[in-house]
């Protein structure tokens, strides 16, 4: 059997940050989803290079350059969302930024033309063509490899956190599916997607990518969509659990988290060690409750059942990073993120839906909060 090299793990600096969004594109007059992105990448006004291409012409994403902090991504992210809303302007169009559009049908969506997303159709067929989803994915710098399988392996047990404070997708074709995240459901239906395989270490992630390509499973380490990933290109551990949220400036309040957690990991490691893995069962229950109730799911908090509420240990938390937080100046980034958990997005879409039952009102509403997040206001 051929054994493939092995898989060289970039350099970059310790948590440092990257981030991609991806966004919906939004018909004014129907509030369906818009197949524009074309018409948009081929724009010449669109100087950003952060502003991309993604599998439906329906769907853009933007990214950032390598930051040092939350501050240079929202920066970042600002000035190229609010470059995309002129160019989408001039089309008419809209944007939102949650994990699902309420009421649009996967099967009517028109993939953009590349060889990348014509192989992930023709291989994964219908699993594919269901990805009308949008997703935050936070990238962080990590020392080594054998350092991001260790983070990897810590950030698992936040998985259920990050997804409850991210939820944004209670709609999915047109049903109130009872979720507070039905985005994350899609993804399972993946045999390379879902929460991570249990890895100890590099070598050992390397040997699973060595079998799982040699078996054709996949063509590259790329075809990896789990819920938290390495990604040995840009020497980063990838975090992919999370919904998209509703606006810029909420991403970056949630990013600011993301960060502190990573460093409040860290000190945690140098001072006691490395915590035993995330055992599956818990794994998937824990996912479970948080992808169904949010921030109000009991969790277990240990491999003997014992539960807590979610939302507590968020607060909990944010209590135990204090002094992370003052040394980052990220205060205003925690406080407005304690403001976004009383009232979730989930909970703004199922509560407008309950008084109006009107889905379009749900569209407007997420396309308002788009705008709120970039503070500006169309006429």
């Amino acid at each position: 059997m051929t054994k493939h090299p092995p898989i060289p793990f970039a350099h970059s600096d310790l948590f440092s940050l990257g981030v991609e969004i991806e966004l919906q594109i939004i018909n004014p007059q129907t509030r369906n989803l818009f197949p524009l992105s074309i018409d948009i990448i081929q724009d010449p006004e669109r100087t950003s290079p952060h502003i991309k291409a993604e599998l439906f012409q329906s769907m853009l994403e933007i990214d950032t350059p390598i930051c040092k902090d939350a501050f240079e991504v929202e920066r970042s992210l600002t000035e190229s969302a609010q470059q995309l809303q002129g160019l989408c302007q001039k089309r008419g169009a809209l944007l939102s930024m949650n994990g699902t559009h309420p009421f649009a049908s996967w099967q009517e969506r028109l993939h953009y033309p590349s060889d990348r997303y014509d192989y992930l159709l023709q291989k994964n067929q219908y699993i594919a063509r269901r990805l009308m989803i949008y997703g935050l994915h936070v990238h962080l710098g990590m020392k080594n490899g054998d350092h991001c399988i260790q983070m990897l392996n810590e950030f698992n047990y936040y998985t259920p956190h990050l997804l409850a404070m991210s939820a944004s997708s209670p709609f999915w074709g047109g049903a109130e599916t009872g979720l507070s995240s039905s985005r994350i459901t899609v993804f399972e239906a993946h045999p390379a997607g879902g929460h991570p395989c249990q890895v100890r270490d590099w070598t050992e992630f390397e040997s699973i990518v060595d079998k799982l390509i040699t078996s054709h499973s996949i063509s590259s380490f790329k075809d990896i969509w789990w819920d938290l990933r390495p990604s040995p290109d840009f020497g980063t551990l990838e975090i992919r659990i999370c919904d998209g949220l509703p606006n810029v400036k909420k991403t970056t309040h949630l990013i600011a988290f993301i960060h502190l957690l990573a460093r409040h990991i860290q000190k945690r490691i140098d001072k006691y060690g490395t915590r035993p893995l995330v055992p599956d069962w818990m794994n998937r229950e824990n996912k479970w409750r948080a992808s169904r109730l949010a921030l109000g799911a009991e969790i277990m908090i240990n491999d003997q059942g014992q539960t807590k509420n979610l939302y507590q240990d968020i607060h909990d938390l944010i209590t135990e990073m204090k002094e992370d937080i003052r040394s980052c100046h990220y205060e205003g980034f925690i406080q407005a993120l304690q403001e976004d958990l009383i009232n979730p997005s989930y909970q703004q879409q199922t509560d407008l839906y309950k008084k109006t039952g009107n889905l379009q009102d749900v569209v407007d509403f997420l396309c308002r909060d788009f705008e709120a997040g970039l503070d500006i206001h169309l006429s």
